[in-house]
């Protein structure tokens, strides 16, 4: 049976994985099976399930690299990204940003509109160039300009993605500065530390009344030595905070407390693919909603508030981070910046009720949910939010005319 990273997406269909493109279009050739390919499996929503079968692309003998120049690569579009990363910073160049998880294939990353955080620096996807697709027909495309936006972000929804060209950028060192704020300071400041910093995000952390915040900035200095990644034990400790809340709702506050005043100023450099991920050893599940940079600040005093009144067991960090706008068709940054505000839940606790509400909160100032984070968006919610999906559904239409591609969860969204 496969399964999500977070185990909330099972599916009994067969995971087929060709190691040729041949071996591939005899896949396609089958009749009547939806086909949804796999990547690294990071996504909540139903992107590979449902489906007939399940592609995994891992095995396909592609080399990593294909072609590299200044400032533009071609590489094997299902390479992961820590993998891209290596490849390229022994070329002299390196990815522009990158979310803090690096196990994605590039292909699922840019499908779903994965992210960093950059007031200036746009997502991952928009830094495709060019690409080479398998269509349903079994016929290879290299994608020509005019349906590069509707390429970038496709959630696999117009085949099989082989080949991606991209922007790259000369490598170069990142300096990391992680601190503890209180929670009215980090409102207060965020818009200005985003224009301050190259890249800035910050948690909050629940029933504390503080968050810490985390600047990268370019610096020509030399690597030190990384510091200890606590951020595991810190999880662990706001979990056993938690449920000492059941004891008394003193006694989580005053764990927390102690957590954060043990937490050091941190200050290191390092190359910047390196610094700018993180190992994700917990799981959890993750709602996600791209906000106009406006509404930021009273969505997440809404937030709070509802953990603090309607769901007092939500312990889990939220993430705010800022993305630069792109002009891809299924962009949730499309036409302007967004500041993405995530919720999380353990793997291991019921997330329906807290996402439903905070959902409602996101969807009631405009938010645009990520692709590959849990939503419940149908048909005519993407209509109202995106106006080029009409262009989408011609291309897809083209390249898969009898919905190869398309399953049950994916047709409530994109079938017309």
């Amino acid at each position: 049976m496969w399964q999500n990273w977070s185990g909330c997406e099972t599916s009994e269909a067969a995971v087929v994985a060709p190691r040729t493109i041949e071996q591939l279009r005899e896949v396609l050739a089958a009749p009547d099976k939806v086909l949804r390919p796999v990547g690294a499996g990071h996504s909540f929503t139903p992107l590979v399930t449902g489906g007939g079968r399940i592609l995994d692309l891992s095995q396909i003998n592609t080399p990593t690299m294909l072609t590299s120049a200044p400032g533009r690569a071609r590489v094997n579009a299902n390479a992961r990204l820590h993998d891209l990363s290596a490849a390229l910073q022994t070329r002299g160049q390196g990815f522009r940003n990158l979310g803090d998880i690096n196990v994605q294939t590039l292909a699922g990353a840019m499908s779903t509109a994965t992210h960093g955080t950059g007031r200036d620096l746009p997502s991952i996807a928009a830094e495709m160039t060019g690409a080479r697709l398998l269509s349903a027909s079994g016929e290879l495309v290299e994608i020509a300009a005019e349906d590069l936006p509707g390429v970038q972000v496709s959630l696999g929804l117009l085949g099989i993605l082989l080949e991606i060209e991209l922007n790259t950028v000369p490598a170069f060192n990142l300096r990391r500065r992680v601190g503890v704020r209180p929670f009215e300071v980090l409102l207060e400041q965020m818009h200005d530390n985003w224009a301050a910093h190259r890249c800035f995000e910050f948690f909050l952390l629940p029933h504390s009344g503080k968050g810490v915040q985390i600047s990268h900035d370019v610096t020509e200095a030399a690597p030190s030595k990384s510091p200890l990644d606590l951020d595991a034990l810190g999880l662990q400790v706001m979990k056993l905070a938690s449920a000492l809340r059941h004891l008394h709702p003193k006694l989580q506050r005053g764990v927390l407390a102690l957590m954060l005043k043990l937490q050091a100023e941190e200050d290191y450099v390092g190359e910047s693919w390196q610094v700018l991920s993180s190992t994700r050893a917990m799981r959890f599940n993750e709602m996600e909603y791209h906000l106009p940079p406006e509404v930021a600040e009273p969505v997440l005093r809404d937030i709070i508030r509802l953990i603090e009144t309607r769901h007092p067991d939500v312990w889990f960090p939220i993430e705010v981070r800022q993305t630069a706008g792109d002009t891809a068709w299924l962009s949730p940054f499309q036409h302007g910046r967004r500041i993405s505000v995530a919720v999380h839940m353990h793997g291991g606790q019921d997330y329906t009720g807290f996402f439903r509400d905070c959902e409602a909160i996101f969807r009631s100032v405009g938010g645009r949910p990520h692709w590959g984070k849990l939503h419940s968006l149908q048909r005519r919610d993407l209509e109202e939010l995106y106006p080029d999906l009409g262009k989408f559904d011609a291309l897809r239409a083209r390249l898969d005319p009898k919905d190869r591609f398309l399953s049950p969860a994916l047709a409530r969204m994109f079938r017309p």
